[in-house]
């Protein structure tokens, strides 16, 4: 089932239905994995069992693990195939949230989110479908494909913030962890076996005959000094978008909003992201993927300066419209101008190379931002230096990158479509 040289995958093909089966795995395993934590560590959750800065911190070093597992991950699915490592990855985290609801101390709350949840994320999220969809696509095809994935993952916060709510409100965050665990394990296993792989012999014999750290070290060799100056811009953005959307929920409650309400407005966002979605990848055609990120990054500075002021409804509702206009577009732009330069064998590599850089942001503006945040004020202080920092990295990447492409190394487009 390969492509036909000229012929564009229709939106009804089997190639689209591919991409609806991976929206759903990565709305699951970042639903559970990464949004349920955003009312796990509230005070009534287990943020009042062993502290939001236990929770966070934990949180954070899962995130910096499943950075470090992704150079793996990236290797893994170069060389065999995504399936069985997004699959084997669902059952690891699901035993890790298992685990999670079942610790008493502090520092086992710690040790399981670090050492079980973070290589499940590694497993689970976006990258290992990017390689999938390098394959599944030609390059003029992409933009519109990760469009769609982007369109179609836009539901996780929506579905899973208030899920996640009230698990934790009707049978306690314990029981409602393992509710989690259970929508993981499932999904994440069925959604693999139904996914087509698309084959290469070269890739394969390759890794039957050399290992994982000699294939690693070759991805490394195939970057430049542009694309790890856009990757580290990109870092210092995501600690600071990651922190203050982390802590969202908790900071409008310290500024007098009710939980509930607050859940339903934070869960709003995943709906209001949804057109962006598909228009902000599709129009890389004819902007560069450069400027697109640079103005959703803007923008996001400009949600987190509201989140910082709000003490009313309407407020609160700007901040829903600003952040989630762009925030569900971040990463598929991401990694949309990462295959502008790697679209061959070795896109795995390098994206999972950037996403480590990724993954440290991710723990880091969490981990910082718990820390620091221990009232209204550091709260509200916390958010406007998030917004501070998230313009002056926006307007580094964009002069690193004004001239257009990650001006990397490309392979040949060895992409195969299924019919």
């Amino acid at each position: 089932m390969t492509a036909v040289a000229g012929q564009r995958p229709r939106l009804l093909s089997r190639t689209y239905l591919q991409v609806a089966l991976a929206a759903v795995f990565i709305n699951t395993s970042y639903g559970t994995l990464s949004y349920a934590f955003s009312v796990l560590v509230t005070d009534d959750a287990a943020g009042g069992a062993f502290g939001r800065d236990v929770v966070s911190v934990g949180f954070g070093l899962a995130l910096l693990v499943s950075g470090v597992a992704s150079i793996a991950t990236g290797t893994v699915s170069d060389l065999f195939g995504s399936r069985r490592l997004m699959a084997g990855g669902a059952v690891l985290g699901a035993a890790g949230l298992a685990l999670f609801a079942a610790v008493q101390e502090p520092w086992q709350a710690v040790l399981v989110l670090a050492v079980v949840l973070g290589p499940a994320m590694a497993a689970t999220f976006y990258e290992p479908v990017y390689v999938l969809m390098n394959r599944w696509f030609a390059a003029p095809d992409r933009p519109r494909a990760y469009g769609v994935l982007t369109l179609l993952s836009g539901v996780s916060v929506t579905i899973f913030t208030p899920l996640t709510r009230l698990f934790v409100d009707q049978f306690g965050w314990r029981e409602g962890t393992l509710g989690l665990a259970a929508i993981l394990l499932v999904v994440g296993i069925a959604v693999p076996l139904l996914l087509w792989e698309p084959t290469d012999g070269h890739a394969h014999q390759r890794g039957l005959r050399g290992n994982l750290l000699r294939e690693t070290r070759e991805g490394v060799r195939q970057t430049t000094p542009r694309f790890w100056l856009f990757s580290v811009a990109f870092f210092v953005a995501t600690a600071a978008f990651s922190g203050f959307a982390f802590h969202m929920i908790a900071q409008l409650e310290t500024r007098g909003f009710a939980p509930g309400p607050v859940a339903v407005a934070i869960a709003v966002t995943g709906i209001v992201s949804l057109p962006m979605r598909l228009l902000l990848p599709s129009l890389s055609a004819r902007f560069s993927g450069t400027a697109l990120l640079t103005g959703c990054l803007l923008l996001l500075a400009l949600s987190a300066w509201i989140a910082s002021v709000a003490g009313e409804w309407w407020q609160v509702w700007v901040y829903v419209a600003v952040f989630g206009a762009v925030f569900g577009a971040v990463y598929p732009l991401r990694a949309l101008v990462v295959s502008e330069g790697f679209s061959g064998p070795y896109f795995g590599r390098v994206i999972g190379l950037q996403a480590l850089l990724v993954a440290f942001g991710r723990a880091a503006g969490p981990a910082l931002l718990g820390i620091f945040a221990t009232g209204r004020a550091s709260y509200a202080l916390g958010f406007q230096v998030s917004a501070l920092v998230l313009a002056l990295s926006a307007v580094v990447m964009w002069a690193s990158m004004r001239n257009g492409g990650a001006n990397v190394a490309t392979e040949a487009d060895s992409a195969r479509s299924p019919r």
